[in-house]
């Protein structure tokens, strides 16, 4: 179920990067999604899912963004706070949204950050907080039906997940 869940939303991030522009409200980031959708079945193995979300990151890095470690280490970083959040969070379809929203903006803070310091763009706020809009519509109705259909599926095969 994991190496799936992964793959089908690295596909799809390739699929709806290709036919919306930058410069719509849709900038799918379906791949970090992910990974708050197979936490719970990694059941407590944390070491396992911190590997899995570097190995996800590094693959997301070479594919789409054609630099060495910084997805995988942004990853990593989103993995340690869908671990937090899981634990004051159930599993049900509310709070893996609010998680996905909290992931989000940490995400795009962290990395307009590391462009900020690498003098990559020049920064403001207005382009930030556009970021983080325009990630948030597509990435919650994408985590909502993800979220449904991986549920079914594992409810359907008895497949264990942790609450």
């Amino acid at each position: 179920m994991i190496p799936i869940t992964i793959i089908i939303s690295f596909i799809l991030d390739s699929i709806v990067s290709n036919f919306l522009s930058t410069n719509t409200l849709f900038a799918p980031l379906f791949t970090l999604m992910s990974l708050i959708i197979v936490y719970p079945y990694f059941n407590g193995n944390h070491k396992n899912f911190l590997i899995t979300s570097f190995v996800t990151g590094m693959a997301y890095d070479l594919i789409y963004t054609n630099t060495i470690i910084i997805h995988g280490l942004l990853f990593i970083a989103i993995a340690f706070l869908i671990m937090k959040l899981n634990v004051v969070f159930s599993n049900n379809y509310l709070n893996v949204v609010i998680m996905a929203i909290i992931s989000i903006i940490v995400y795009r803070l962290i990395s307009y950050g590391l462009l900020l310091i690498t003098n990559n763009i020049s920064f403001n706020s207005i382009m930030l907080l556009k970021s983080v809009y325009q990630s948030l519509i597509i990435n919650i109705i994408y985590i909502l039906l993800a979220f449904m259909i991986t549920d079914r599926i594992s409810f359907a095969l008895k497949i264990k997940k942790s609450d």
